[in-house]
């Protein structure tokens, strides 16, 4: 499986992202800053493993996804490593600045799990190719929404958990039956009621439907 290098600043997430990707089968460092994104970078041009895809939060401390990205794309051993911005900004105008600076795609925060997933896969199988297969790749201006997954359980009854993590930590899940919620529970670090209310009024920053 691949070597993966994971650049967010929020231990929460980064940690989902790792343990996801270790599910997987992926090997992953990681860096909490843009400072040490580059220093676990530099470290390729030394020896160590090179990355097959760097996954790289926007806003950093220190110095910005967008600077980091500017780093893979000039340096000769690097260039042409597949690149995967993550960010709250995720409208058009930041979408296609992150495009601009040359990555190869794009997720908004919140995200759904899965997708990330399939965008890890797509990009470690296609985005080095030259040329990439255009018509197959996901377009870095769509992505599902957390409205999208839940009108899907609600329209095809499915049953299963919703797994969410907000954007102040906290965790909760929702458990579906027929498309319809059976039971709620969090974490214990806020009120559920409080959870929902912002789970449903756009700070979450995770979601996970299985």
């Amino acid at each position: 499986m691949a070597h993966i290098l994971v650049v967010e600043d929020d231990a929460d997430l980064r940690e989902l992202i790792l343990e996801a990707l270790g599910a997987n089968g992926h090997t992953v460092a990681v860096a909490a800053d843009g400072i040490e994104a580059l220093a676990r970078l530099r470290e390729v041009a030394r020896g160590a493993p090179p990355f097959a895809l760097v996954i790289c939060d926007v806003r950093l401390p220190g110095l910005s996804g967008l600077s980091v990205c500017d780093f893979v794309r000039l340096a000769p051993d690097l260039t042409h490593t597949p690149f995967l911005f993550l960010s709250g900004l995720g409208d058009t105008e930041h979408r296609l600045a992150g495009m601009a600076c040359g990555a190869n795609d794009y997720l908004a925060k919140p995200f759904a799990l899965r997708e990330l997933l399939e965008r890890v896969e797509w990009l470690l199988s296609h985005a080095a190719a030259s040329p990439p297969d255009a018509a197959a790749a996901p377009n870095p201006l769509e992505q599902q929404t957390l409205n999208d997954l839940l009108r899907d359980i609600v329209d095809k009854a499915r049953d299963g958990t919703l797994y969410f993590l907000l954007a102040d930590g906290s965790r909760g899940q929702i458990a579906f039956r027929a498309g319809k919620a059976a039971a709620v529970t969090g974490d214990g670090a806020a009120p559920i009621e409080d959870q929902l209310r912002r789970l449903f009024t756009g700070q979450a920053k995770l979601f996970h439907f299985a």
